[in-house]
């Protein structure tokens, strides 16, 4: 125990723990906004409520009892906030990218491509989807993949218009089941 403690104290140790340290982030971080980054919006992210700013304004009217020129100024916020966080998003995963090796982003589109396939398998459990509809989600996935500067907004809903009202209805109380 006293040699570990010893070694601890010397430089080279303290910048290899720093260095291992420095890495494991940097591949978890990179791991986790490349992948949420890339095919977040696939429907099954819990963290947004609804299908978007409009369905999270109707909320909150039927709530608070909001008014047209509050509804307007909620949108404006919201749509303001939203554009804010794309941006965020894209510069993050420029930066996590700049620093990747090729391996490494290689390794990272192989996670998003299982992470698109694994909710696309979700989705089409969860929602019954057709083959058909399974296709035009994937090509969207596929799009969005090359394509990150897209807003996951419009993944959204680009997905939503593939699904019936039904489906869209299913969708919408599983993510929000305290709801109505």
């Amino acid at each position: 125990m006293k040699n570990i403690m010893k070694n601890r104290n010397q430089p080279q140790h303290r910048v290899a723990v720093t260095g291992m340290a420095a890495v494991i982030s940097l591949f978890l971080g990179a791991s986790l906004a490349g992948v949420s980054a890339s095919y977040a919006g696939s429907g099954l992210d819990q963290r947004d409520a609804g299908w978007g700013i409009e369905a999270h304004i109707e909320r909150l009217t039927k709530d608070l009892d909001l008014d047209m020129a509050q509804q307007t100024k909620i949108r404006q916020i919201m749509e303001t906030e939203q554009a804010q966080r794309e941006a965020q998003r894209l510069e993050t995963r420029k930066q996590i990218n700049a620093l990747l090796t090729d391996a490494q982003k290689a390794k990272r589109e192989d996670m998003m491509q299982s992470r698109m396939e694994r909710d696309l398998e979700r989705m089409t459990d969860r929602l019954d989807l057709t083959d058909d509809q399974v296709n035009r989600i994937k090509a969207l996935f596929d799009e969005q993949a090359a394509n990150p500067a897209q807003p996951r907004a419009e993944l959204r809903q680009r997905i939503a218009s593939i699904l019936t009202d039904e489906q869209r209805a299913s969708l919408q109380n599983r993510r929000r089941p305290d709801c109505d």
